[in-house]
């Protein structure tokens, strides 16, 4: 049978829970920032020069980049605030008590 954990054992594991959303959500905003700098090197045809040649490809590779970091901060968020959420419900099921009144533990 499990044992029951300390108010003070849950706390700790929800707040590892929140504590880890918040670095998920940081580095959501670092991705973030990747999107600007990636588009200021973006090139016309004229800056191409004489890379013409492989001008749609840069571009592409640019489009690629962008959208890439973009999924990458939305995920990112995703995971964030599904740990904050995960760790909002433990909390209020706990203030319930419903963890011991069904049987979890």
């Amino acid at each position: 049978m499990a044992t029951t954990p300390s108010r003070e054992e849950i706390e700790v594991a929800t707040g590892t829970l929140r504590r880890e959303a918040r670095i998920w959500e940081e580095q959501a905003e670092k991705m973030a920032e990747i999107v600007p700098r990636i588009e200021a090197l973006r090139l016309d045809r004229i800056e191409a020069g004489l890379f013409q040649v492989v001008f749609d490809t840069y571009g592409q590779a640019v489009d690629q980049i962008i959208a890439r970091s973009r999924e990458g901060r939305e995920c990112m968020t995703d995971i964030g605030s599904t740990l904050r959420r995960v760790a909002d419900t433990y909390d209020r099921e706990e203030d319930a008590n419903v963890h011991r009144t069904e049987h979890i533990y």
